[in-house]
C-alpha cells in the first residue's frame, strides 16, 4: 500500500511539474512566480536526514541538533541583504551554478570550475544515495517480522526521482536554467513534510505526553540520568556546526540552484528573510518531544532516527504513519531531484 500510495504521489507530482511548464511557456506563469512559491522551494535544505536524523540526532546529541538549523536561519535572518547581492551578480554574469560563480570570480576559470564540479559530485554522492536509503529504511519500520522489502525498491525509486529529473530538469536547456515545474513541486512537498512533522509532533506532544511541561520534566529526567551527557552546551562545538551549517544553505550545489539561479529576481528575499528561519523554527519545534518521548517509550533497541514512524507505529496509528512516511519521502524526493539538477548543469 505504501508503495503505491508513493507512486502515486510521484505521478501527482509529475502532472503538477507538466502543468507549471506548460503554463511557464504560455506565458501563465506568474500565479506560480510568487516570494511564497520561492521561500517554500528552499526548504529542499531539509532532506531526509532532517526529516527523519534529526530526531536521532536529538536523542544522541540533546540540544546539538539545534545547530543544523541556527545556521541557515542566521544566515538568512541576518544576512538576507547579501544573499540579494549575490542574486544580482549571477543574474548580471548569467551564473547558473556555484562552479560558474567560483569561475567567474578568477577570470572565468574552466580548470577552476571543472575542480568545483568534481568536488560537488564527489560530496553529494553519498548525501543521494543517503537520501535514497532513508526511503528503503522508514519503508522497512512498516514491514511485519519474517518479511522483508524486495531487494530492488531502492533502485525504482531511484529510477522515478531520475526521470523526473530529466523530465522537468535537464531535457530543456535554458539560457537562465530556471525550472517553474520543479519548484511548483518543491514547494508543494515543502507543506507536505511540514504538515507530516507536525502531526507526528503534535500526537506526540499531547497524545503521548501531557504537554510541553511533560516533555520538560522527561528532559530533566534524561539529562540526569546521562549524567547531563549531551544537554550542556559547547560553545566551540556550536559555532563550527553553525558555522558549516550556515555555509552549506548557501554552497550546497543544490541550495545554490535554489537560492540563487531560481531566485528570478533579489527581491523575493526579502520575504525570504524572514519566512525561511520561521519554516525551520517549525520544523524544529517538535523534534525534541518526539526525540524525548521516543528515548521514554520504545524499545533500548529501536533505532532513533525512526522514531517519527515508530510511535505512531506502536500505538496503532497507522494511516498517521503512512502520512509521515509520504512526508519523509517528499524531503528525499525534493533533495535528489534538485541534486541532480544542479550537478547535471555543472558537468
Amino acid at each position: 500500500t505504501l508503495i503505491a500510495a508513493s507512486v502515486v504521489y510521484v505521478a501527482l507530482m509529475f502532472l503538477l511539474a507538466h502543468a507549471a511548464d506548460r503554463a511557464a511557456v504560455a506565458g501563465r506563469w506568474r500565479w506560480m512566480d510568487r516570494p511564497v512559491i520561492y521561500t517554500l522551494s528552499l526548504s529542499v535544505y531539509c532532506s531526509a536526514w532532517t526529516f527523519y536524523g534529526a530526531v536521532g540526532y536529538a536523542t544522541r546529541s540533546g540540544l546539538e541538533f539545534l545547530t543544523i538549523y541556527l545556521g541557515p536561519g542566521i544566515v538568512f535572518a541576518g544576512a538576507w541583504w547579501g544573499l540579494r547581492r549575490l542574486v544580482r551578480v549571477a543574474q548580471m554574469h548569467r551564473i547558473t551554478s556555484i562552479a560558474d560563480l567560483i569561475s567567474s570570480r578568477f577570470g572565468k576559470s574552466a580548470g577552476l570550475a571543472a575542480l568545483v564540479t568534481l568536488m560537488g559530485v564527489m560530496a553529494s554522492t553519498p548525501y543521494i544515495a543517503l537520501q535514497l536509503q532513508s526511503v528503503a529504511m522508514a519503508l522497512s519500520a512498516f514491514a511485519s517480522e519474517g518479511h522483508s522489502l524486495p531487494r530492488d525498491v531502492t533502485a525504482w525509486v531511484a529510477l522515478g526521482l531520475a526521470a523526473f529529473a530529466i523530465l522537468f530538469g535537464t531535457r530543456n536547456l535554458a539560457a537562465d536554467e530556471r525550472h517553474h515545474g520543479v519548484v511548483i513541486a518543491i514547494a508543494v512537498e515543502a507543506v507536505v513534510k511540514l504538515a507530516a512533522f507536525v502531526a507526528v509532533g503534535s500526537f506526540v506532544l499531547w497524545g503521548l505526553a501531557d504537554g510541553p511541561a511533560d516533555v520538560l520534566a522527561r528532559i530533566d529526567h534524561m539529562a540526569v540520568s546521562a549524567g547531563g551527557e549531551g544537554w550542556h552546551i559547547d560553545p566551540e562545538r556550536w559555532f563550527t556546526l553553525i558555522l558549516l551549517s550556515g555555509a552549506a544553505v548557501m554552497v550546497l550545489p543544490r541550495m545554490f540552484h535554489v537560492l540563487v539561479v531560481e531566485a528570478g529576481d533579489e527581491n523575493r528575499l526579502r520575504q525570504a528573510g524572514w519566512a525561511f528561519p520561521a519554516y525551520l523554527a517549525a520544523m524544529s519545534f517538535l523534534v525534541l518531544p518526539i526525540a524525548v518521548v521516543g528515548a521514554d517509550m520504545l524499545p533500548k533497541s529501536a533505532n532513533p532516527d525512526l522514531y517519527v514512524l515508530a510511535l505512531p507505529l506502536s500505538q496503532g496509528r497507522e494511516a498517521l504513519a503512512a502520512f509521515v512516511f509520504l512526508g519523509g519521502f517528499s524531503s528525499a524526493m525534493s533533495m535528489v531531484v534538485v541534486s541532480a539538477i544542479a550537478l547535471s548543469t555543472m558537468m
